[in-house]
């Protein structure tokens, strides 16, 4: 494979009804529809079992992961998507970006447009698994819409299990968490939106390596989405 070809590893998260189309290259200008050199589409439950992988044609636009994945999923509530991208820095002077629709059939809740989490090909650039420590933090509204909030965590690792806390922040007090992630499993993790009182501020996760992290928000009567979002990161 030629030696100009950078990699971005993305993540998402499939569940079960929902309508989920993710767009591939976001960036286009007027003059050429720029396309990845190759895109392969790797689908695991939440204990990390491998359910398909799939090579795509990087001529389409956009996918369709309720058509690719929904069959593959089968009765589980949710499954991790990872997309291992290949592009050309000559094609694309800067790292290329994936977005996601997410809509569930019949809800009347709004659609959701986020842009998919990148695990690999970051900043600093190709990022793996480092000495440094990964923060990524997430500040909520003032006033909450969602009565549910929590977290997935997905580690994408090959083989390295991956440990993350959690710490929600309140006004004046917090709470952490910890968990441990083998490799290519997920979770989500509840976060209360009061503590003592005082509403949900702020989430941070800390961990060695880049994980697919997402913030989630959902209705208390029915656990239609109403917030799917990723954290910001930084590095120390």
């Amino acid at each position: 494979m030629s030696s100009n070809l950078s990699a971005l590893l993305s993540a998402t998260f499939y569940e079960a009804g929902d309508e989920h189309r993710v767009e591939l290259v976001h960036q286009q200008d007027r003059k050429a529809r720029r396309q990845l050199a190759s895109l392969d589409l790797a689908v695991y439950d939440p204990e990390g079992k491998h359910l398909v992988a799939v090579p795509m044609d990087t001529h389409q636009e956009i996918l369709d992961l309720g058509a690719l994945v929904g069959s593959v999923a089968g009765a589980l509530p949710r499954v991790m998507v990872l997309l291992d991208a290949r592009y050309d820095e000559r094609i694309f002077p800067y790292r290329p970006h994936h977005y996601g629709f997410l809509h569930h059939r019949g809800s009347t809740a709004p659609a959701l447009y986020y842009a998919v989490n990148a695990v690999l090909g970051g900043v600093p650039d190709r990022i793996g698994a480092t000495g440094l420590t990964t923060l990524e933090t997430y500040i909520f509204l003032r006033r909450a819409f969602a009565e549910r909030y929590s977290v997935l965590l997905g580690n994408p690792a090959r083989f390295s299990t991956a440990e993350a806390q959690v710490t929600a922040y309140y006004a004046t007090g917090r709470a952490s968490q910890v968990v441990a992630l083998p490799p290519k499993t997920h979770v989500e993790m509840e976060l209360a939106a009061e503590h003592a009182g005082e509403h949900l501020q702020r989430v941070e996760i800390k961990a060695l390596f880049r994980l697919a992290s997402y913030v989630v928000g959902r209705r208390a009567d029915s656990g239609e989405l109403v917030l799917f979002d990723h954290l910001f990161s930084y590095h120390r």
